[in-house]
């Protein structure tokens, strides 16, 4: 087993609970029986938490999705009392670490490879050269961001979409792309990009043969030339102070705005467009930010996507 493969396989799930468990007071710990009904007072607690630490705004409605996710690590630690887990969560170390397996939870959308095709459409159609002539006669730097990464699907999708698209026109090119996520977990699953055969089911094969390689454990791993090109960062999107990111190219921020309000969606937004270089474009969720506007930023139109041009 290679050493990417053994720190996958140390932030699977799988692992994660088995070490819960070992955590736990008892063996019989884990197996405690229905949670309580949160009472809404708990709630509220909970969610002003939640906004304090990360700046995510948890709506009433959604007390049934912060219950399971809840549950799902109160069962892991043995514990059956809400107050008694977010005292947990905030106590010294431990609270630390239990915290971001949290977050984890909370936070990680649904993702998959190749999920927003008209983006990638958009760049490769529109932002990278068109053919062969249009190639400038150094190597072209892109710098790219992925708000929001997850595990690691988007900004590899970015990543292959570009390379083939120079690779077809024969471009010489630096790409450098910055994936950053609150979710530590994530990061870690990212870095190590390895994914089951189901999760690339989808992947064109010979993108497949290009860009990934089968590991013993029956696995699929990007291949180190592309993993190079994509490097994992643990950011809160709302805590900028001092994070490693420059100015960009073109910045991928999809399902992200959706955790917040609209005065948090702007100001996001409006850090986007600080870290943009004249003539990038910064490519939103569809529906996720309206009627945004930036003195430095122009709406730049292209089917089923959201995205803006820095002027």
């Amino acid at each position: 087993m290679t050493l990417a493969t053994a720190n996958y396989r140390a932030h699977t799930a799988d692992k994660e609970m088995k070490v819960n468990m070992e955590q736990a007071s008892g063996p019989d710990d884990f197996t405690i029986g229905r949670l309580p009904q949160m009472e809404r007072e708990q709630f509220q607690q909970w969610a002003e938490l939640l906004n304090r630490r990360t700046g995510m705004r948890l709506p009433d409605n959604r007390i049934s999705f912060l219950v399971t996710n809840l549950g799902m690590r109160m069962r892991a630690l043995g514990i059956n009392d809400y107050q008694q887990y977010f005292e947990y969560v905030q106590s010294g170390r431990r609270g630390a670490i239990e915290w971001d397996r949290l977050i984890h939870h909370l936070t990680v959308h649904e993702t998959r490879f190749l999920r927003h095709e008209s983006t990638l459409a958009l760049i490769t159609e529109r932002y990278l050269p068109a053919s062969p002539e249009q190639c400038p006669s150094e190597p072209m730097s892109i710098h790219a961001w992925s708000v929001g990464c997850s595990t690691g699907e988007e900004p590899y999708s970015l990543a292959m979409a570009i390379d083939q698209h120079m690779r077809e026109l024969g471009c010489q090119y630096y790409l450098g792309v910055i994936a950053s996520d609150i979710s530590r977990d994530a990061i870690a699953r990212g870095k190590a990009g390895i994914y089951s055969e189901r999760r690339i089911k989808d992947i064109d094969p010979a993108w497949r043969e290009r860009y990934f390689t089968p590991t013993p454990d029956g696995d699929y791993q990007v291949v180190d030339e592309l993993r190079r090109r994509v490097c994992f960062n643990q950011l809160n999107i709302l805590d900028m102070d001092g994070a490693p990111i420059g100015e960009m190219d073109l910045i991928i921020c999809h399902n992200l705005l959706i955790y917040f309000d609209q005065e948090q969606r702007i100001q996001i937004a409006d850090t986007l467009a600080d870290h943009l270089l004249p003539g990038g474009i910064l490519m939103l969720g569809v529906g996720e930010l309206l009627n945004w506007t930036h003195p430095r930023m122009e709406r730049y139109h292209f089917a089923n996507t959201l995205a803006f041009q820095r002027q």
